[in-house]
């Protein structure tokens, strides 16, 4: 496969020479005659390359050339890059009043010019060497093809489909379902294997069950390692940490436990590790007994994916599920979904039956269907099918799976349309495997490696083309697994391993990425030009180790593994330099001799300064960094500065000149000093992307706003403004006036100004113009703002969130937007001149917020001013959320919500019935909190607002204690979770409970007369809470009931009786492993009948004030792993019984000072009964 590369890297540098303005760069520097001659010989050395390639000729001779010939192309890379840099330096100076002083160059040109025409004279010699050897191995000048640089300049968008458009794997997804969720399991933290050969759609399998919605409900949470073949037992927990948001980096595995059981202790979590090659059982002991340790629900699974047999049984695997290849018609069903998508070719019988015999040939792996589809996709005609076809003949003597994958994608690779984008997808290769791609640095680092030319369309720029390459990789399947904003945009992807191994041949080793450890041990020196340098033990490589790298480095990526004043002396011609090492925190001047870096990431490092001398990199078009207490002085010099990244906000002075930049960090103007103010932002009308600007009262004058002239950036999408204390109202209105963005506005989001009423743009008549393309609103803490904009009739807003407009009284008509217009908002009318218009209001809205707006007490219905025309509100909305409305009473009627999936009203205090709603066909969740005056979710109660409750799963009903008008229980169909707290009327309609079989968690609190009975007959039942609230003095029992058939109307430990002899006393609570019990003041017993509960794991008995002593059938729960003690002022004893709870693991105890004082270690009277416990928490 290499061999079928051969000269591609010199051809790239060729052909990205040949792209260099000569004649430019010679008048500048006075060596015109010497770069025209060298253009000519490149040319010329072009041509006999292409003739290699067409005739594929491999034999060692010409091996021997191709590789000299890139040697010198790069020796020319590097020349001629110095000689580019020197025309900048020119600018700059033209630039600068007083010069450019202590540059040698400039005071003295002629010896720079000379040394320089020696070496341009010097690659012309080693071409004409390379010429002549041509001419012995007989090679001849051909002509050279007219090819693309830049395909992304013609077509701008290429569809991929998108991975959860899986065709047949739904019983595969079922059946992983069903292992999630079994309690069948006698091990803890049972491990489900998926085992399939690469390419199979293991991870996507694991990715499709992950993401599934009832999987989701099932787990409190869920963690995804990518393990590969790195299997280190610290480095996994740490990626745990992290997929959980924290982090927090460590190396000590036992405080690594102690922060996961922060996050997991007694919750229910789903586990994936993706893609393991251990095959120790020993190593995967070591993690096993680290995540036994972090203490999660004994309900807690771990999926593994592996191509092997043998680590799944290293892993003791509880279930496997072998994943089988795609059937012939689920293949093409695959194949046709891709290559006859949307902007594909025509789909014709003849492409129908190439497709089907191509597709055949795949052996139903789709890595390899998918990428011949992506590849069939753009190809237009049937003879490019047939061509296609033929290539793939020679697979049909193959049985090896593997083997037909990789020739999909190589067949994939060559055709790609350009070299510029074949050299995009080598160059991940420096990657290594299983990294997460972060698209915009890829980009970037395309750019920086001059693999994009810049486009010669005015309306393109570099990074359109290169996120245009990344799309046309997905489509052909050469890059995967991506990852999409709230704007549809792609943020981050994959490359799979088998095309990993292709990008690394394609590359030629010319990208390479290693171990310090390997590399030190290693015996040949590295000759790669790009090179990512990692050591997990944070071990560096030492200096002598370093001179075995190619001086000629272009790309290196330290992963604390390199002293960095060291890489600065050894590699002077990079143009990417990464460091991702939190021990460096001082950047060297010598970063000023790099007059060839485009691209420089120190975010993961603690350097804060950056030296003068940094201001030299006149090359630079990428800065990422972590902090900075100020810019060095001539920051403005960097005019290829492109994009600016900082983790933290930036708040200083010196932007204003640089106008090539695209991105900045988060902005804050700051009042004193040399600060940012915003008439920094005039001239930098090439920003683009998200733009976010705080402090905004620091502006000294409204007339700085305007001056920032953010109407006249196209390009920038998201806009967050923000003041951090009070400024006056009429400056911040006419600051806000000032910020008025473009109307390409996808994202806007104000807060905490202090004005009563909204800009023009948002609310005047003329809105439409500017938040036409609005995709999301959030205005947050707008405390006097009495005004809410025009929302209604914009076509594409999906996201509204006001919070903290607490002068808002009134929602009304200006709410809905310009409904007072016949035909004005998204409408849709009929052919019918009897039949009425239809006027659809947010049409696109999918999450409506409104929190905390105490002052609004009325919300008035759409209404539109014309007898022919009918409103449809809300047709796709998925989530309705009212927090704290507290003056509010009727919500209006909101229409059909037939998408509704989420409802959630808290803290209403004035809100009295319900909204009108209707066609919850779809509705999951419904959440009523703190609503002391809500008497009935039914304002109707008619069949079709019935209909609404039967697809609810998780139902919550707290503190609304009038609520009476409830639909009757056997119109919920299979809820999963059900909480009804301080909801007593509620409880007491709700008499069958027992009936609702799907019940996974149950909690009630509320008076015992109203608990249910029968409880026991909830088969599915695995979490219970039930008991009365702690505020509840009320209550004078000293038992606590214990309401089922077998033991009447509620029983306590003295009158129960014996139940041994009970026929149903296996079927007793069969799925119960948690169980939390609620009491009050008097309680001097617990229910005897929890022994019966086979399947107890998890017992919790809290507020039993009376109780003094557990009682001696605890004992008899033998899988009980962990107690907790809560609020039982009077015990002090415990069962002798406790040392036969061989299964218990944790003992906690809160709140009951005459017990904690007995159950001192080693000291207190009780301490021999618990000692065997391996966790007690006091």
């Amino acid at each position: 496969m290499a061999d079928a590369v051969i000269g591609t890297v010199a051809k790239f540098v060729l052909g990205k020479l040949l792209s260099l303005p000569f004649e430019q760069i010679g008048l500048a520097l006075g060596t015109k005659n010497e770069l025209k001659k060298l253009q000519k010989k490149l040319v010329m050395i072009q041509a006999l390359l292409s003739d290699a390639q067409s005739r594929q000729l491999t034999g060692a001779a010409v091996q021997h050339w191709v590789k000299n010939l890139e040697s010198i192309a790069l020796d020319a890379d590097i020349v001629l890059d110095v000689l580019g840099y020197e025309v900048l330096c020119q600018k700059i100076e033209t630039r600068k009043r007083d010069g450019l002083r202590g540059l040698f160059h400039f005071s003295n040109p002629y010896p720079f010019r000379l040394k320089m025409a020696r070496k341009v004279n010097n690659i012309m010699v080693s071409l004409e060497e390379a010429f002549k050897e041509a001419n012995q191995i007989g090679l001849r000048a051909v002509e050279l093809p007219n090819t693309r640089s830049n395909p992304g300049e013609i077509r701008l968008t290429h569809p991929f489909v998108d991975d959860s458009e899986i065709v047949g794997r739904d019983d595969d997804i079922s059946l992983v379902k069903r292992m999630l969720t079994s309690a069948d399991y006698k091990k803890d933290l049972p491990v489900i294997a998926i085992v399939g050969m690469a390419g199979q759609g293991k991870t996507t399998l694991a990715q499709l069950v992950y993401k599934c919605d009832s999987v989701v409900r099932y787990f409190d949470e869920r963690i995804w390692v990518c393990v590969s073949d790195d299997f280190k037992v610290e480095r996994l927990l740490n990626e745990m940490l992290q997929s959980l948001e924290n982090k927090v980096e460590m190396t000590n595995r036992e405080a690594l436990v102690k922060e996961l059981q922060k996050k997991l202790k007694e919750k229910r979590y789903l586990l994936v590790l993706d893609d393991v090659w251990n095959e120790n059982h020993h190593e995967w002991e070591s993690m096993r007994n680290c995540l036994l340790g972090v203490g999660g629900s004994k309900q807690s699974k771990i999926i593994v994916t592996t191509r092997s047999d043998v680590v799944a049984e290293a892993m003791r695997t509880s279930d496997c599920h072998h994943l089988q290849t795609l059937s012939d018609e689920f293949s093409w069903m695959l194949l046709e979904k891709i290559a006859f998508a949307e902007g594909g070719p025509t789909r014709t019988q003849a492409l129908v039956d190439i497709g089907r015999r191509i597709v055949r040939r795949c052996g139903g792996v789709p890595l390899a269907i998918k990428a011949i589809g992506g590849l069939l996709y753009s190809k237009k005609d049937s003879w490019q099918w047939l061509e296609i076809d033929r290539s793939t003949q020679i697979w049909n003597n193959s049985t090896n799976g593997v083997d037909r994958v990789l020739s999909a994608i190589k067949l994939s690779y060559d055709h790609l349309p350009s070299l510029s984008l074949k050299q995009c997808f080598a160059a991940c290769s420096i990657f290594p495997k299983d990294t997460l791609l972060d698209k915009n640095k890829l980009v970037q680092m395309w750019m920086a490696q001059g693999l994009i030319s810049p486009p010669k369309r005015r309306d393109l720029q570099m990074e359109d083309i290169g996120s245009n390459y990344v799309n046309m990789l997905l489509q052909r399947s050469l890059l995967q697994d991506p990852e999409n904003d709230l704007f549809n945009n792609i943020t981050c992807c994959k490359m799979h391993d088998l095309v990993h191994d292709l990008s690394l041949q394609v590359s030629k080793n010319y990208c390479f990425n290693m171990e310090v450890e390997s590399h030190e041990t290693a015996t040949d020196d590295i000759e790669a030009m790009h090179l990512f340098l990692f050591s997990d033990d944070q071990k560096r490589i030492k200096k002598k180790n370093l001179k075995r790298i190619s001086s000629k480095l272009r790309t290196l990526v330290l992963n604390g593994s390199a002293y960095l004043e060291d890489i600065l002396e050894n590699f002077r011609y990079l143009s990417i330099l990464i460091v991702q090492d939190y021990e460096v925190n001082v950047l060297p001047n010598a970063i000023g001799e790099m007059k060839l870096l485009r691209f420089l990431d120190i975010a993961d490092t603690r350097i804060s300064e950056l030296p003068n001398s940094f201001t030299m990199l006149y090359n630079l078009q990428t800065l990422r960094v972590n902090i900075l207490k100020e810019l060095p002085k001539g920051f403005e010099n960097l005019i290829n500065l492109r994009t600016f990244d900082m983790k933290t906000t930036f708040f200083l002075s010196g932007i204003s000149r640089l106008t090539n930049l695209r991105t900045l960090p988060q902005l804050e103007v700051v009042r004193e000093g040399k600060a940012f103010q915003l008439e920094e932002l005039e001239h930098l009308d090439n920003l683009r992307g998200k733009l976010e600007i705080c402090g905004i009262e620091n502006v000294s004058c409204p007339e700085s706003a305007a001056k920032a002239n953010l109407w006249r950036k196209s390009n920038i999408n998201s806009l967050e403004l923000c003041c951090d204390t009070k400024v006056p109202d009429d400056n911040g209105l006419q600051i806000l006036e000032g910020l008025k963005p473009h109307s390409n506005l996808e994202r806007l989001i104000i807060c905490r100004f202090q004005c009563s009423t909204l800009p023009s743009w948002m609310v005047s008549k003329n809105h439409f113009s500017v938040l036409r393309n609005l995709v999301e609103i959030k205005l947050s803490h707008l405390h006097c703002c009495k005004q809410i904009p025009s929302l209604g009739d914009l076509p594409h807003l999906q996201f509204i969130n006001m919070y903290e407009l607490g002068s808002v009284e009134c929602i009304g008509n200006e709410f809905y937007g310009c409904i007072n217009l016949d035909g004005a908002c998204s409408s849709s009318s009929s052919n019918n001149s009897h039949e009425a218009a239809v006027t659809t209001l947010f049409p696109a809205l999918r999450k409506l917020k409104l929190g905390c707006m105490y002052g609004l007490s009325k919300w008035s219905d759409a209404m539109i001013q014309s007898s022919s025309s009918s409103i449809k509100l809300f047709p796709l909305l998925e989530e309705l959320n009212l927090n704290n409305l507290s003056k509010l009473a009727l919500v209006p009627n909101l229409g059909n919500l037939m998408c509704l999936r989420r409802l959630e009203i808290t803290g209403c205090g004035n809100l009295t019935r319900f909204p009108i709603l209707k066609g919850l066909v779809s509705l999951q969740e419904l959440t009523i909190v703190e609503c002391p005056n809500l008497t009935t979710l039914l304002s109707q109660d008619s069949d079709e607002e019935l209909q609404g409750f039967g697809s609810i799963e998780t139902i919550y009903l707290v503190n609304c204690p009038i609520l009476v008008g409830v639909p009757e229980i056997h119109i919920f169909q299979s809820p999963r979770q059900l909480t009804i707290r301080g909801c007593d009327r509620v409880l007491a309609s709700w008499t069958r409970l027992e009936t609702l079989t799907s019940l996974e968690d149950l909690t009630i609190i509320s008076s015992p007369c109203f608990w249910p009975t029968n409880l026991q007959d909830l088969t599915s039942l695995t979490s219970l809470e039930i008991g009365v609230c702690y505020y509840d003095d009320s209550e004078t029992l000293d038992y606590f009931p214990w309401h089922d058939s077998t033991s009447g109307s509620g029983t306590s430990s003295s009158s129960s009786g014996s139940r041994s002899a009970d026929n149903n006393i296996q079927q007793y609570f069969v799925s119960l492993t948690s169980l939390k019990l609620r009491g009050w003041r008097k309680l001097k017993s617990l229910p005897e009948q929890i022994q019966y509960i086979s399947a107890l794991r998890d017992l919790t008995i809290d507020n039993f004030h009376d109780l003094e002593a557990l009682p001696e059938w605890l004992g008899n729960i033998p899988c009980l792993q962990r107690l907790e003690l809560l609020y039982c002022r009077n015990l002090k004893q415990l069962p002798e019984a406790m040392k036969c709870l061989t299964n218990l693991q944790e003992l906690a105890i809160s709140r009951c000072p005459l017990l904690e004082e007995r159950c001192s270690k080693d000291s207190g009277a009780e301490w021999h009964k618990i000692a065997h416990i391996p966790k007690i928490d006091i």
